[in-house]
């Protein structure tokens, strides 16, 4: 038998028994598919799902970033930008190179926030100085103010540290 036959033959029963394994593979994904989706149609007939709405007005809303630490917040590649996700407790956000994510706690009542986020590691040369502001601005932030259609993020003295408007 040549070498060529022989990885012929075996490629062969490489393919019979992966496509096989891809076969079934396929076949059980696309039952779990259908069984996940009669149980999700299941549901929503019987509770029609409800998008998610804070009413503290901070909450659920896309903000975005004007003013870091007084200065006027830059767009590199994205638009910089906070959203508070009031259903999970969620933060995420863009510095207007990275994404950013964490989480957080808000006392709507007392106007007192604590954030914790981090962002991503993409390499913007021109965007650093400014991911790296807001970064910081966001770990001492603990109170907000909102005035208008417009948030501020303080800290413990009441100086402003970031500034965004609600989109």
């Amino acid at each position: 038998m040549t070498v060529v036959r022989y990885c012929r033959e075996k490629q062969e029963k490489y393919t019979e028994k992966c496509g096989l394994a891809v076969t079934l593979s396929a076949a059980f994904l696309l039952a779990g598919c259908q069984s996940a989706s009669h149980v999700a149609s299941a549901a929503s007939a019987e509770r029609p799902a409800q998008a998610m709405s804070s009413m503290d007005g901070v909450q659920d809303v896309r903000w975005e970033i004007t003013q870091i630490s007084g200065q006027k917040a830059k767009f590199f590649h994205h638009q910089p930008y906070l959203q508070f996700s009031s259903q999970f407790k969620q933060l995420r956000g863009n510095t207007g190179c990275n994404e950013l994510a964490g989480s957080y706690e808000l006392d709507a009542g007392q106007r007192t926030v604590k954030l914790n986020a981090r962002a991503g590691h993409f390499s913007c040369d021109a965007a650093l100085a400014q991911e790296a502001v807001l970064m910081d601005a966001l770990q001492d932030a603990e109170r907000f103010q909102l005035k208008g259609g417009q948030l501020m993020l303080q800290d413990k003295s009441g100086r402003d540290l970031l500034q965004a408007q609600k989109k």
